[in-house]
């Protein structure tokens, strides 16, 4: 990978303001009124992120179970979407992991 080639947005530098040890966390557009449904990523104190979500229907009712395979939805603004910070950030990590696929065509697909 040739770094002077990357674009800005994945050439490696820690973004202003965020903090280690943190968890930020951006509810679903469509179902996250409840708290249920979320993307989050935590940055560890090391500099290591993790992510994970939760796509829950409603956990206020008796009986609900969380979806077996989490998916959440960051809509455009002009479709309702109140993350676009967040939306466009998911476009970029697409990106990256195309390009890291591209660079690493030995890697498991899926």
């Amino acid at each position: 990978m040739n770094i002077d080639k990357e674009p800005n947005a994945l050439k490696p530098h820690w973004p202003e303001g965020l903090l280690g040890e943190t968890v930020y966390r951006v509810p679903c557009d469509d179902k996250g009124r409840s708290g249920g449904s979320w993307l989050q990523v935590f940055v560890a104190g090391d500099g290591d992120v993790h992510v994970s979500m939760q796509d829950w229907e409603d956990i206020r009712e008796e009986g609900s179970a969380p979806n077996p395979i989490p998916s959440i939805r960051v809509r455009t603004y002009a479709g309702g979407g109140m993350n676009t910070r967040t939306r466009q950030a998911l476009l970029w990590l697409a990106d990256a992991i195309r390009r890291d696929m591209e660079d690493n065509p030995h890697q498991v697909e899926f």
